[in-house]
């Protein structure tokens, strides 16, 4: 397979504006809705010593800075804006899945069921594996900006939990500083990171204010499923 050569995006700006070309005009005409929807999507490096860790996925890319995971530590906080109940079913071999769903209503054009609760495969410990995806406001790099977060089956009884106390508490989700913090799980010989959550206070005006327009403009996003969301570690399990 030939390799990819990297770039530094300063080179490129540099070498375009000598030349009379504008970067950013340029990269504007390549915006499609597809890319504009790409964001970083954050994921669990589970290791073996326990110290698992959240990192930045940004994708395939020639930018040579994009190439180094970005660790964030155990811990990060931001606002929830969404989240959708999603899952797949899996058949070794294949690069998609046999049948998936968003909130319970399959989406693929031969579904094994109507709805998942009428699904034989929907059953704890299937191989049709549910997961919580989570769009989420945070400023880990500086600025406000929208991310993926994929809660695993493991850590749904806590984000089960976290929305009871809002309900009880009288709180959207949106109103708050959500925390997810990584909790390490020695079980059966495997260690691993369960993702429990809580809150820091509440959202301030900037943060709702930008929350609102983005639950709009990604209304789109949240109708589809891609790859992306089923590469952690167990998504693709096959009977």
């Amino acid at each position: 397979m030939m390799e990819n050569t990297l770039i530094v995006p300063d080179d490129v700006r540099a070498a375009l504006s000598v030349a009379g070309w504008d970067m950013d005009s340029e990269m504007e005409s390549m915006s499609t809705e597809h890319s504009r929807f790409e964001i970083p999507v954050i994921r669990v490096e589970h290791r073996t010593n326990s110290k698992h860790v959240f990192y930045l996925d940004r994708g395939p890319s020639y930018n040579v800075e994009d190439q180094s995971e970005v660790d964030l530590g155990d811990t990060l906080t931001g606002v929830i804006f969404a989240h959708q109940h999603i899952r797949a079913k899996w058949v070794e071999g294949k690069e998609i899945p046999d049948c998936s769903s968003i909130e319970g209503i399959p989406v693929g054009e031969q579904p094994l069921a109507d709805r998942c609760n009428l699904c034989e495969h929907s059953a704890i410990g299937s191989t049709c594996k549910p997961k919580i995806r989570i769009l989420l406001l945070s400023n880990l790099e500086g600025e406000l900006k929208p991310y993926v977060l994929h809660l695993p089956p493991t850590s749904l009884k806590y984000f089960s939990q976290h929305v009871r106390k809002l309900s009880r508490s009288n709180l959207p989700i949106v109103a708050c500083n959500t925390v997810f913090k990584i909790k390490p799980i020695a079980r059966n010989g495997y260690k691993y990171g369960e993702i429990e959550i809580s809150i820091d206070g509440v959202s301030n005006r900037e943060t709702l204010m930008v929350a609102k327009q983005l639950r709009t403009e990604f209304e789109e996003f949240s109708k589809r499923l891609t790859r992306q969301d089923f590469i952690e570690s167990g998504d693709t399990v096959s009977e």
